[in-house]
C-alpha cells in the first residue's frame, strides 16, 4: 500500500511537469530504433500508432534478433524466426508498412561486441533521414542490447557527420521503485543473464520525473499498442506447453508491465550525433 501510494504521488508529479509533444512533433517523419522485438511495442507503440494514423512515415529498425530470450527452452533458429514473425505482425497492428521494417540480425546480446557491422548495417537506412525523428532506448537502460542501441546510433551520426532531433523511451528503467517492488519474483527476464541492477543503486526511480520531460497521451490508441504486444506471442504468452516458459507479465509481479501499458508514454529530448553526448541518466 505505502508503494502504491508514492507511486501515485510520483506519478502524479510526473504528468505535471511533462511538456506534451506538439501537434508539430507528432506529425514528424520517425526511426525508431528497438534493441529487441517487443520493444518498439512496450517503449514507443503508443507514438508510432498515433504517427501512423496521422500518415507519417515511421521506420522500425530491430538491432538484434532476439534469441536468447528463451535460448534453454527452444532452438535459437526456430525464436529468430518466431520472433521476426511476432514483430512483422506487431508492426502490422501499428500501421508500420512492411517495407519500413528492417533487422539487422544481429546476435542478442551481442550488439556492444558487433558494434562496427552495426554501424555499417545502421548508415544505409539514416542516410537521407537526418530531418526525422530518432525515437532511441533511453542511455539509462540497464539491459546493454538497449544502451548500445544508443551508443550505435550516436556512433554512427558522428561519423556521417550529422545529428538527428531524438526521444529517447525507457522500458526497463521503469523496473525499479516504487513503480515495481523489488522483492517481486522473477526478477531476470527469460533466460537472460540478470539486468544490472545499478538503477537500483543509484535511485533512478525517484528521479525519473527530472529525466523523462516530455510526454505524450496515448489513450486513444492504448488498445492497438496492447494488440500488437500481444503479436509477439513467445514473449506474452508460454509456448509449447512449457510451464516455466516466463512470459512479461510474470516480471515483478506483473507491475513492470502495466507501467509501461499507461495512457501516458514519457521520453526525454535530446540530440544524438556529432558533438551531442547522452542526456543525463541519473548516473551520481
Amino acid at each position: 500500500m505505502m508503494r502504491r501510494r508514492l507511486r501515485d504521488r510520483l506519478d502524479r508529479r510526473h504528468l505535471e511537469h511533462a511538456v506534451a509533444l506538439t501537434a508539430d512533433e507528432l506529425q514528424r517523419p520517425a526511426v525508431v530504433l528497438a534493441p529487441h522485438p517487443d520493444d518498439e511495442t512496450l517503449g514507443c507503440g503508443g507514438l508510432i500508432a498515433m504517427k501512423r494514423d496521422l500518415g507519417v512515415d515511421v521506420t522500425v529498425v530491430f538491432m538484434t534478433d532476439g534469441a536468447r530470450s528463451h535460448a534453454h527452452l527452444v532452438d535459437a533458429t526456430e525464436l529468430i524466426r518466431r520472433r521476426r514473425d511476432e514483430a512483422a505482425a506487431a508492426c502490422a497492428v501499428l500501421g508500420v508498412e512492411p517495407t519500413a521494417v528492417h533487422h539487422l540480425e544481429i546476435g542478442d546480446g551481442e550488439l556492444s561486441n558487433s558494434a562496427e557491422r552495426a554501424i555499417a548495417a545502421l548508415e544505409p537506412l539514416l542516410q537521407n533521414s537526418f530531418e526525422r525523428q530518432l525515437i532511441v532506448p533511453h542511455p539509462g537502460e540497464s539491459p546493454l542490447d538497449h544502451r548500445a542501441t544508443f551508443d550505435v546510433a550516436a556512433e554512427t551520426l558522428r561519423r556521417s557527420g550529422h545529428t538527428m532531433d531524438a526521444l529517447a523511451y525507457p522500458v526497463w528503467m521503469w523496473d525499479q521503485f516504487p513503480f515495481t517492488n523489488p522483492l517481486s519474483a522473477p526478477r531476470e527476464r527469460h533466460s537472460v543473464p540478470s539486468i544490472v541492477r545499478t538503477s537500483a543503486r543509484d535511485r533512478l526511480g525517484w528521479r525519473i520525473p527530472t529525466l523523462l520531460t516530455r510526454s505524450v497521451d496515448v489513450s486513444s490508441v492504448l488498445d492497438r499498442k496492447r494488440r500488437a504486444l500481444q503479436e509477439h506471442a513467445s514473449q506474452m504468452t508460454r509456448q509449447d506447453g512449457t510451464s516455466d516458459w516466463l512470459t512479461l507479465e510474470d516480471i515483478a509481479g506483473g507491475d513492470w508491465l502495466e507501467r509501461l501499458l499507461r495512457p501516458n508514454e514519457f521520453y526525454a529530448d535530446c540530440t544524438v550525433g556529432a558533438g551531442h553526448g547522452p542526456p543525463g541518466h541519473g548516473r551520481g
